[in-house]
């Protein structure tokens, strides 16, 4: 072989090299959580253990902050309604921004523990009830941090697959029963395995340096 295509041969290998290590790193995105319901500490730090354990299914790197509440005021939240194309297609935040409410404000579904903002290009994108939450422990579910944790993390993959849309079964299922709550209450549920892939698209434009914050 010549020294010129061993050259070449090397330099193929390294890029599939380089790809396949791509494949086999996380993704690395911050979560900067508001907790204007003032949850104590360690149910909070019960409750990002959790959400951090169903998303890292999705193999995220994760890194957890604290939002300061007077923040809100100036961040905003972004209910702008963005055509299809422009959310599936729009740049990938590297910082998710969540926040926990006392409360449900009025016109909610009874059901809805929260709700998500996958188009949102500044702001708040995730917000939780913690009312909500408390209501389905108080029907035999998981602990109150569990059922945070698990809210979070299903609206936090809305705003990850950049899509509203729903599942029939598994984590992404828009309504859950008893028997979904008793299963996510020893035991993990994960993404798909064809959310898993389409996250991974989706931030790989964070690390080729199409994100926005």
């Amino acid at each position: 072989m010549s020294s010129n295509k061993t050259y070449r041969t090397w330099v193929f290998l390294g890029l599939l090299s380089k790809a396949a290590l791509a494949q086999q790193l996380p993704q690395s995105v911050t979560i900067v959580v508001y907790d204007s319901a003032h949850v104590r500490a360690k149910t909070l730090d019960r409750t990002e253990h959790i959400a951090a354990s169903i998303l890292q299914t999705a193999g995220l790197q994760l890194r957890w902050g604290t939002g300061v509440l007077q923040d809100l005021v100036d961040l905003g939240t972004d209910f702008t309604a963005y055509s299809p194309g422009e959310c599936e297609n729009g740049p990938m935040s590297a910082i998710l921004r969540v926040q926990i409410l006392s409360r449900a404000p009025s016109g909610f579904a009874p059901q809805a523990v929260g709700y998500s903002l996958p188009c949102a290009k500044h702001g708040i994108q995730v917000t939780i009830f913690a009312d909500r939450a408390a209501a389905v422990c108080e029907r035999g579910a998981p602990t109150f941090g569990r059922v945070l944790g698990y809210a979070i993390a299903h609206e936090l993959g809305h705003v990850l697959l950049h899509s509203n849309a729903h599942e029939p079964a598994g984590l992404m299922k828009a309504t859950w029963s008893e028997r979904d709550w008793q299963r996510a209450a020893v035991s993990i549920i994960p993404f798909s395995p064809t959310d898993v892939q389409r996250i991974s698209a989706l931030l790989q434009r964070v690390s080729d340096g199409g994100a926005s914050e």
